[in-house]
């Protein structure tokens, strides 16, 4: 297993990231990067709940290999109705726009929920979001995920009043969005994010990326090239109009 960074080694690194010797400064890095190691735990233990509750497993043995109760594990991990409060403080106007769009798209299909097939075709919708770009430039145009929607699912007959809930997999997409985000050292969650995460997620719209031969290090690697010049490194959500804004 790999070991966690060591107590020296976030040391070092909190002096190499800051440019100041200044003990606020350096303390005010530090918080952030506690602040980023956090979110990649939970995003990480979430993610795993998740796939462990796709394994068939009862919330007593996810409980267990916490080493927590039944109703601790329950509490935190249980599925909501939405997304995360902080993982949508976090999203460009895109990303929210591309969840909106979902939940508006699973209606017209008759669909009783949003699942990650509607997700996915949601990304499509504006056509200059990272998301959208990157997907069409790798050979899977929207026509195509809605050909295989139609195939999988076809048109369903639910009502088309009131609000839909999430399916759990769109859990483990924002999650899985959110671990994303942190390990590419962005602090925004964009279009491109909701992509990764629902490549790493199960269900449908992993499917369809997978028959078209997309692996999460394919797409991670067509993000990372169109958002040069940006570095891999601690990021702000962009402005409007900005290269992500612009594209994801």
């Amino acid at each position: 297993m790999t070991p966690a960074p060591s107590l020296p080694e976030i040391i070092h690194l909190v002096e190499a990231e800051t440019d100041a010797a200044d003990p606020l400064s350096r303390l005010r890095t530090a918080s952030t990067l506690a602040e980023r190691l956090t979110e990649v735990g939970d995003a990480a233990l979430g993610y795993f709940v998740d796939q462990a509750r796709h394994a068939g497993h009862s919330w007593s043995e996810i409980g267990e290999a916490l080493g927590v109760s039944k109703q601790a594990a329950q509490q935190r991990h249980t599925v909501r109705p939405a997304p995360a409060v902080d993982v949508f403080e976090r999203s460009t106007p895109r990303a929210r726009n591309a969840v909106a769009d979902a939940a508006a798209i699973a209606r017209r299909w008759g669909h009783p929920r949003v699942d990650t097939e509607h997700l996915l075709l949601a990304l499509y919708r504006d056509p200059d979001a990272l998301a959208a770009v990157i997907l069409v430039e790798a050979g899977l145009p929207e026509g195509r995920v809605a050909d295989a929607v139609q195939a999988r699912l076809g048109r369903g007959t639910a009502a088309a009043d009131g609000e839909l809930p999430f399916a759990p997999d769109v859990r483990t997409v924002f999650s899985g969005a959110l671990a994303a985000a942190v390990e590419l050292g962005h602090n925004y969650i964009g279009t491109e994010h909701l992509l990764l995460g629902l490549r790493r997620a199960g269900g449908l719209a992993q499917a369809i990326l997978d028959e078209a031969g997309l692996s999460a290090e394919d797409l991670e690697q067509r993000i990372v090239r169109r958002l040069v010049p940006l570095r891999r490194g601690p990021a702000t959500a962009p402005d409007p109009g900005s290269a992500d804004e612009g594209a994801g």
